[in-house]
């Protein structure tokens, strides 16, 4: 198992991670003109609102929005494999945050989407969930 992980996850996460930015700044879906672009910086305040408004109106909406921030940032929590210095929950959370954060940013800059500070919690909630999964039922120990 240790193996077929070792050789094939820098493949697949780099295929991932390009989709992904797809994703966050070229899919036709991202960018319109009537989209105000802003910096969202209180946390939990699109959360709030969608759940307090769009599931009401679009349960498809909550699920993509708030589901698919965590559950598409799940393999992130296993760079361990290809960085053994991320095996350490201090460093993969430190180097996400940055990663993600910029990224938010950048999406702001570029006209390509919100910078959500929501999307960084739920972008990292992802991540460590990923990186518990790792750690507790994928991480092999040399003998």
């Amino acid at each position: 198992m240790k193996f077929v992980v070792n050789r094939y996850f820098p493949v697949l996460i780099n295929i991932y991670t390009v989709w992904i930015l797809y994703l966050l700044f070229f899919a036709s879906f991202r960018y319109s003109e009537t989209i105000l672009f802003e910096l969202r910086t209180i946390p939990f305040q699109t959360i709030e609102d969608y759940s307090t408004n769009v599931i009401k109106y679009d349960k498809l909406e909550f699920i993509k929005n708030i589901f698919g921030n965590i559950i598409l940032f799940i393999p992130y929590g296993f760079l361990g494999i290809l960085y053994p210095r991320l095996n350490q929950f201090k460093w993969i959370f430190f180097v996400f945050f940055t990663i993600i954060n910029i990224i938010e940013f950048s999406q702001y800059y570029f006209k390509r989407g919100f910078a959500d500070v929501d999307d960084v919690i739920l972008n990292t909630l992802g991540m460590t969930i990923g990186y518990i999964i790792y750690k507790n039922w994928f991480f092999i120990k040399d003998k």
